[in-house]
């Protein structure tokens, strides 16, 4: 970028963090929980359905324990998007000096770092509570 257009430069507290960390932090968590949802929804619409007649699913199977195993790394991935975020919030913070409760929600980068926490805390809550559903409520039911 050129001096000419903008003489000073980006502010100092965007120099702190990544961008694609801070897009990594917002981002994870609700791409996982779409995920969850579809690979969720079509597979077991298909495991259900395959054909003209309904089969019995069952929760004992491969194809179940591949969508366990899927919610566990949707939950993992919450949580890494949680931590990323908390760790930009943590350095910003810290880079800028006086700490005031008014001020911490200043700027851009403290401003996706809280937003990628939030996120992630609430999609985290969502994709577990899609979990336990899929553990107690019937995939099949006709």
């Amino acid at each position: 970028m050129s001096n000419a257009i903008d003489p000073v430069g980006a502010a100092p507290e965007t120099r702190t963090i990544s961008f694609l960390s801070l897009l990594f932090g917002c981002t994870a968590a609700p791409i996982f929980w779409m995920g969850q949802l579809m690979l969720g929804f079509g597979v077991t619409a298909h495991a259900c359905y395959p054909g003209d007649q309904p089969v019995v699913f069952t929760k004992t199977g491969a194809l179940f324990t591949a969508l366990l195993v899927f919610d566990l790394v949707a939950l993992a991935a919450c949580a890494a998007g949680a931590l990323v975020s908390w760790n930009a919030w943590r350095q910003v913070r810290q880079a800028g000096g006086e700490s005031h409760t008014l001020h911490t929600g200043e700027g851009r980068s403290r401003f996706l770092a809280m937003w990628g926490m939030l996120s992630s805390a609430w999609f985290f809550l969502a994709i577990l509570f899609n979990t336990i559903a899929s553990l107690v409520v019937p995939s099949c039911a006709f």
